[in-house]
């Protein structure tokens, strides 16, 4: 029998290479312009920076919603389309993605007149506006940035996004260079180029996305059936989620102040660049390529190979984060200044348990690809949910007695859990196969 490395490199053909290698120059330069983009905008002082990042929690937040509609397609994309349902399957997503938009715009008014008139509040009206706003425009690329890579247009997707991110760059020098750089103009500008990106994106996906020879409409309700089943564990997962990976930004910044909120988001950048955008471009490869070996569980051979790659995925990720827990061990401080200035290094020694944590999670997270490829992603939910609210409990007593400290504390404890117990449900799982 063949190794799983011997496996995967029989089929990983020469479009595959040229596909992936799409895919990791369109993040390779979307992060070297992010670190220009985040140099820029630490330079509004630790305070801005610290609410810039809270105001992406709240995109995270409503990432809640859209981020298991986002999985229900890329999982079921392949299987629609093979049974000649893609017509109707692509309409339903569309008018539950939008519908979602619609009702969010409207929340985001209510938020901005009531949050905006508060007396005392130094945040005007228009700047609730714009950040909300851009927070909604901003799922919605995240959401056709995995659509373009699910119809194999991978290239026009990376192409899209360094565009983004450049242009982001040249609104931001020019603020810059006429000394107008804040929040409001920052956000402005996010807003004018995410919204033409949407554009575009959309445009693209549709004339490629693939229609059906007819539209079959008798099978509506049993796809909105298998939408609904699907996305159903995931809304618990991304509640749990987000409590992890973005709750204790809230919570330092109820114990101990913005600035440190910006401080800890900049390491967290850091951790982002060498562990989570990798394993990001992994996955934007990967994660079709395992739903559609398991799209149809009969045949062996496939489903065979759609595990070798699922094994391939978490070794790629433990190599990631060995590598990035070394490099910060012994330049994280420099790497910090690099990024932003000597105001945001007096925790940098934290950066190493940062990665480490943050990489025995992203390891858990890669053996639930097994129960997500099987659509049994229900079987992850007790330790979602439980690892969620463990690590806001558990922040929320660290974060008091030890600082930013306890963050990195608190993360590791969590990684260990989540990646532990991740693997002995897969071992179950395996098992009853």
């Amino acid at each position: 029998m063949k190794s799983s490395i011997d496996f995967l490199r029989s089929r990983f053909t020469k479009d595959s290479a040229l596909e992936m290698g799409w895919v990791v120059t369109g993040h390779l330069t979307s992060v070297i312009l992010s670190f220009v983009i985040i140099k820029i905008l630490s330079g509004m002082g630790t305070a801005d920076y610290g609410i810039y990042v809270l105001v992406l929690t709240a995109a995270a937040f409503i990432g809640i919603v859209y981020g298991p509609l986002q999985q229900a397609f890329i999982r079921f994309y392949y299987d629609y389309l093979n049974q000649n349902l893609i017509t109707p399957y692509l309409r339903i997503v569309t008018k539950y993605l939008f519908s979602v938009s619609l009702i969010f715009f409207i929340c985001v008014l209510i938020f901005a007149v009531f949050f905006g008139a508060e007396p005392g509040n130094n945040l005007p009206f228009y700047f609730f506006l714009l950040a909300g706003f851009y927070i909604i425009i901003l799922k919605l690329n995240e959401f056709y940035n995995s659509g373009l890579n699910v119809i194999r247009r991978r290239k026009e997707n990376a192409i899209f996004q360094g565009l983004e991110k450049f242009s982001v760059l040249i609104f931001l020098l020019a603020f810059l260079y006429s000394e107008n750089l804040n929040l409001i103009n920052v956000f402005f500008a996010l807003n004018i180029i995410a919204a033409a990106s949407l554009l575009i994106k959309v445009f693209v996906f549709r004339k490629y996305a693939g229609k059906s020879e007819s539209e079959i409409n008798d099978k509506s309700s049993k796809i909105k059936s298998n939408l609904i089943t699907y996305t159903t564990p995931f809304l618990i997962w991304a509640v749990a989620g987000w409590l992890q990976l973005n709750g204790e930004k809230w919570i330092i910044n109820g114990i101990l102040s913005t600035s440190d909120v910006g401080i800890y988001a900049l390491m967290m950048n850091i951790v982002t660049a060498l562990l989570a955008l990798p394993n990001t471009v992994l996955g934007e490869f990967i994660t079709p390529i395992i739903f559609k070996n398991y799209s149809d569980p009969s045949n062996i051979e496939n489903v065979q190979t759609g595990f070798y790659y699922i094994k391939f995925t978490i070794i790629i990720v433990a190599a990631l984060t060995a590598f990035s827990t070394l490099i910060t061990y012994l330049i994280g401080e420099k790497l910090i200044i690099l990024l932003s200035s000597m105001s945001y290094t007096m925790h940098w020694y934290l950066l190493p348990l940062l990665c480490f944590g943050t990489g025995l999670f992203l390891i858990g997270q890669a053996q639930t690809l097994l129960g997500m490829a099987l659509n049994k992603p229900q079987k992850y939910v007790f330790v979602k949910v439980a690892t969620g609210i463990l690590s806001v409990f558990i922040n929320f007593l660290l974060i008091e007695k030890f600082g930013i400290d306890g963050v990195a504390y608190t993360i590791i404890m969590m990684g260990v859990f989540y990646s532990v117990y991740t693997f002995f449900i897969n071992r179950r799982l395996i098992k009853n196969v």
